[in-house]
C-alpha cells in the first residue's frame, strides 16, 4: 500500500499546490492575461468538484491514493474525473486500493523516465454501478508483460474486470463494481 501521510504532510503539500495555482494565476494577471486566468480558475473549481465527488463516494483510502499520488516524483503521472451522482464504495474501499495500487506500480515499471506517462483515471457512477475507467498514454516497455499481468491480477469478488486493450503507447483498462 502506499504511505500514509500525516496532518502536517497533507497541509504542506496542500499549500504547495495553492501557492503554485496563485501564482500561476498572479503572473497572467501581470501579464494582462485576463482571459487566461478566467481559464485556469475555470479549470480550479472543475477540479475542485471532481474532488469532492472523489471524496464522497466514501472509499477513503482510494481516494487519498489519487489526491496524494502526485506528491512523489514518479515516472507516471496520474489524473482523474468523477461523472454522475455519486455511490458508496466504501465496502470495496480496501479492494479497489490494493488493486490500483499494483496496477500503478506495474505501469511505473513498465514506464521510461525520460517520457511523458500519463494515466487519466475516470469513475463514472450510474444506475448502481460505477465503472472505472483506466487510460495510460506513455512507455510500454513490454507489452506482453502488461497484458499478463492484467490476466494474472483480475480484481476480486466484487470488482468485475470488463476489458483491456494494450497498443504500442497506450492502455485502457475497464472495471465494473455494482453497487
Amino acid at each position: 500500500m502506499e504511505k500514509r501521510w500525516s496532518v502536517l504532510e497533507v497541509l504542506r503539500h496542500s499549500r504547495h499546490d495553492w501557492l503554485n495555482k496563485i501564482q500561476l494565476i498572479k503572473g497572467n494577471l501581470a501579464l494582462n492575461k485576463v482571459e487566461r486566468v478566467n481559464e485556469i480558475i475555470e479549470e480550479i473549481v472543475r477540479d475542485m468538484q471532481h474532488e469532492s465527488k472523489l471524496t464522497n463516494l466514501k472509499a477513503d483510502r482510494f481516494a487519498e491514493l489519487l489526491l496524494t499520488y502526485n506528491w512523489k516524483a514518479r515516472n507516471v503521472t496520474v489524473s482523474y474525473e468523477v461523472l454522475g451522482d455519486g455511490g458508496d464504495l466504501s465496502a470495496h474501499d480496501e479492494e479497489l486500493t490494493k488493486w490500483c495500487c499494483a496496477l500503478f506500480n506495474m505501469l511505473e515499471q513498465q514506464a521510461d523516465m525520460n517520457r511523458e506517462n500519463h494515466l487519466d483515471v475516470s469513475i463514472e457512477t450510474a444506475d448502481g454501478e460505477v465503472r472505472l475507467f483506466f487510460d495510460y498514454c506513455g512507455t510500454i516497455k513490454d507489452a506482453n508483460e502488461l497484458a499478463a499481468w492484467l490476466e494474472r491480477h483480475q480484481p476480486e469478488s466484487s470488482i468485475r474486470f470488463d476489458h483491456f486493450s494494450i497498443h504500442n503507447d497506450e492502455m485502457t483498462v475497464l472495471i465494473n463494481i455494482h453497487l
